[in-house]
């Protein structure tokens, strides 16, 4: 009786195990605190270095070493969320942002992923899949269209929160192009970074310089009068841009990823081709905290390396989601 017994216990575990991995429910999953580090490694001269195993690798987290549970090598293919602000303000970058939104899909693997969104005060998907067949999805970016205020803390939530954390591969990244200024969210920007750094994912930040583009037009139009240039808010441009520009280094740094700011087309591509070289160069590794308390506070990460002259470049925090990621 007692064997039986044990027996029906070991098989209720097994199916709670299972269950609670199908990802259809709201039980806790083994993977809930899975935290995912990507992981770029460069020598003396700033040159990726490429082919590195598990065992090059340890990983810190506030001074404790963790075991590294999964492992992603740079040829892993990557999930990547394109996001084009088309909203009022980008009206003088658009075709800018389109050219530049096509070269840099032309540059990712064919076995990379990506999930192509434009929003100004709503979120629109424009595409989902691989990069085998580019031709409409080229076409759709082409045909994008500015119009309406810009709710760019509400679209970062929704990119993390309803594709990223679907998306089946550990390696994800966000390259963003926007100029930060937000006029419509129901988000607010403090709870907008939080909702990023919980994210598993690289953000690349790249700002447009519509400041100046407004200056001129209104210089343009009142040429002997000082206009004061406001949001939809009423709020000064000028104040709007810089905490737009300090809103996009934080989602980038606290990422492991990198801010640009494009003045011109050509920092543009080449900031589009910086990044898509460095989506192709990245290592992830996984772990499960050893301190499972899911209590919001910011936790330090450092990953060490037995290579020797070599420089590691990956988040170095991170906050346990008490959600689950």
């Amino acid at each position: 009786m007692n064997r039986l017994i044990i027996f029906l216990f070991f098989i209720l575990l097994l199916n709670v195990s299972v269950y609670s991995q199908d990802g259809s429910d709201d039980v806790v999953r083994v993977d809930t605190s899975l935290v995912v580090v990507p992981v770029r490694v460069v020598d003396s001269s700033g040159r990726f270095i490429p082919n590195l195993e598990k065992e090059n690798f340890r990983v810190f987290e506030d001074k404790t070493e963790q075991k590294i549970a999964d492992f992603d090598t740079d040829n892993a293919p990557f999930t990547v969320a394109l996001m084009l602000d088309v909203s009022d303000s980008t009206k003088f970058k658009l075709k800018d942002i389109q050219a530049a939104a096509v070269s840099f899909l032309n540059q990712l693997r064919p076995n990379d992923n990506a999930i192509v969104f434009a929003f100004d005060s709503n979120l629109v998907k424009i595409y989902e899949g691989d990069m085998k067949n580019l031709e409409n999805l080229k076409a759709s970016v082409r045909l994008t269209q500015t119009g309406g205020g810009t709710s760019l803390y509400d679209a970062v939530g929704a990119v993390v929160n309803g594709y990223l954390k679907k998306a089946s591969q550990r390696k994800k990244a966000i390259v963003l192009f926007t100029d930060g200024v937000d006029t419509q969210s129901r988000e607010t920007y403090l709870n907008s970074l939080r909702t990023a750094q919980e994210s598993n994912a690289l953000i690349y930040s790249i700002q447009y310089d519509t400041l100046s583009d407004a200056r001129q037009t209104n210089t343009e139009i009142s040429p002997h009068t000082t206009v004061n240039i406001v949001t939809a808010k009423g709020e000064p441009l000028s104040v709007a841009f810089k905490r737009g520009t300090t809103y996009l280094n934080l989602l980038s740094n606290n990422s492991g990823g990198r801010f640009y700011f494009a003045d011109t087309v050509e920092n543009l591509m080449k900031a589009f081709s910086q990044i898509a070289g460095e989506l192709s160069q990245q290592y992830v590794l996984s772990y499960y905290p050893q301190n499972q308390s899911a209590d919001g506070k910011s936790r330090n990460i450092k990953i060490s390396i037995n290579v020797q002259n070599a420089k590691v470049k990956a988040r170095k925090t991170y906050i346990l989601n008490s959600q689950g990621k």
